[in-house]
């Protein structure tokens, strides 16, 4: 079951990464809306949450499981360093990751796909 749902994060990672490269003015406009209220800021730190547990209940069964594991205590991380920081100050860095060249954010979206593919692959 944990795999799936791996699987199914990687699948809309890596379709977001694709969004990103393809589109990245759109990708840029879609990060600002999710971030605008202090409910987009709940929603991901609760995905990050979920991912990072999904990720180490996978991990064991996983091409990768040392990886998968480090990955998910980052997630977990991750998800608590959201929490923390609060909405007006992720506000602030969404503005600044929105504000560089369109090369950059094509650069984020590749990353965001390759990892999205690394994670699909990654279960067996």
């Amino acid at each position: 079951m944990m795999r799936l749902v791996v699987a199914m994060f990687g699948m809309l990672i890596a379709s977001f990464g694709a969004f990103g490269l393809i589109r990245p003015a759109d990708f840029v406009g879609l990060a600002r809306n999710f971030w605008a209220t202090p409910k987009g800021v709940h929603y991901a730190a609760v995905l990050r949450l979920a991912l990072g547990i999904a990720l180490l209940l996978a991990a064991a069964d996983s091409a990768y499981p040392r990886t998968l594991a480090a990955l998910g205590y980052l997630s977990l991380a991750g998800a608590a360093i959201i929490a923390f920081l609060g909405h007006a100050r992720l506000a602030k860095v969404v503005e600044w990751w929105a504000q560089q060249p369109e090369t950059v954010i094509r650069l984020w979206g590749l990353i965001a796909l390759a990892f999205g593919v690394f994670l699909v692959s990654a279960i067996r």
